[in-house]
């Protein structure tokens, strides 16, 4: 699984034209965006800390690649503070109409954090805005049952600052769920989580949260019905989680907040005792992201002595060149994974 492996169109051809050129379907197209979109991210753009030029250059690359499929992009700018400064971002949406006026938004946050230690944000969270734009992609030229609101959020990392934004200018009985994608590649296991069915702190109203489950058990289900690269679970329960739910900590939560039902995809490994115990901090049980791992318990050889705790976001694993080498089939076949899912559930009747 770890071993590197460029992977290639070759093996994804599925067909031949009367013209005998072989045809190559929407699908494998966006994979391979996918990933060239993330290399390509990080590579340009691998200081994108919140309110910074570098977050603000990453927004105008993500709106031309809209553009370049054929979108037309909103950009919704908006302010926020951090330690008593001032600062601007801005979220984009793209709309795709779909048969039915049901509409989900897929978000996913392209600012990131960990530069000083050498991360660009490779997993967390430049392959939630690959799997969006690769999606957005293999959508180009379809129609989907479902609506579609494609939308990038700047400032995640620092507060939630674009998502809280964005839903302040929502209709919520517009939208039938969210889907949030942050850090989708990397980690041990791809998840689906649902709200945690303990609320969030809302500002103080939890009057309208939902924890409901509907979004995140069909895409559970599509999943287990369509062929894919990596297959989804829902997390086992842990102490502080129920199975399958999840905390506040990324752009899902002010949609719960506002009573729209959400599914987080997440890639990680609840079943490492990791720094903080078994939350998904601790996203792989690979050797060289740990001092020392003990695969028998799960855990690390000495928590004392332990460093690095399994952990690659925010930190300086966090970039093409620490991945590759180690991880790079294994992501490959994650993102594949999230770019069919997604497009399946989305064009299909459920």
């Amino acid at each position: 699984m770890h071993i590197k492996n460029k992977l290639s169109l070759k093996g994804s051809i599925i067909g031949v034209m009367a013209t005998g050129l072989m045809a190559i379907s929407p699908q494998v197209i966006a994979n391979d965006y996918a990933w060239s979109s993330m290399l390509t991210l990080t590579k340009k753009f691998g200081d994108r800390f919140a309110g910074s030029k570098g977050e603000q250059q990453a927004a105008f690359w993500i709106k031309s690649e809209f553009e370049k499929l054929g979108y037309q992009v909103k950009e919704q700018p908006f302010d926020f503070k951090l330690r008593k400064q001032s600062l601007s971002s801005m979220n984009l949406e793209v709309f795709k109409q779909g048969h039915s006026p049901k509409t989900i938004v897929i978000g996913a946050h392209f600012d990131a954090i960990g530069h000083n230690t050498g991360s660009t944000g490779f997993t967390d969270n430049a392959s939630g805005i690959a799997s969006l734009l690769a999606v957005a992609k293999a959508l180009q030229k379809t129609t989907p049952y479902y609506s579609v609101k494609f939308v990038a959020f700047g400032a995640e990392e620092v507060g939630l600052n674009g998502s809280k934004a964005y839903v302040e200018t929502l209709k919520p009985n517009h939208l039938t769920g969210m889907i949030n994608l942050d850090t989708v590649a990397g980690g041990d296991h791809l998840y689906i989580h649902s709200a945690h069915s303990k609320p969030y702190h809302c500002n103080g109203d939890n009057s309208k949260y939902t924890f409901d489950t509907w979004l995140r058990n069909e895409l559970i289900k599509k999943s287990k019905s369509v062929k894919l690269a990596r297959g989804y679970d829902l997390h086992p329960k842990t102490p502080e989680f129920p199975e399958g739910e999840t905390g506040s900590w990324s752009d899902h939560s002010p949609f719960a907040c506002i009573g729209i039902p959400i599914a987080y995809i997440e890639a990680t490994n609840f079943s490492i005792d990791g720094e903080s115990g078994k939350d998904g901090y601790s996203q792989t049980s690979h050797p060289d992201y740990w001092t020392c791992f003990d695969n028998s318990n799960m855990a690390s050889c000495d928590r004392n002595k332990e460093k690095h705790w399994g952990k690659i976001w925010h930190t300086k694993f966090d970039q093409a060149k620490q991945l590759i080498p180690r991880l790079e089939s294994h992501i490959k076949l994650q993102m594949q994974s999230n770019v069919t899912l997604l497009t399946q559930f989305l064009l299909g009747k459920p």
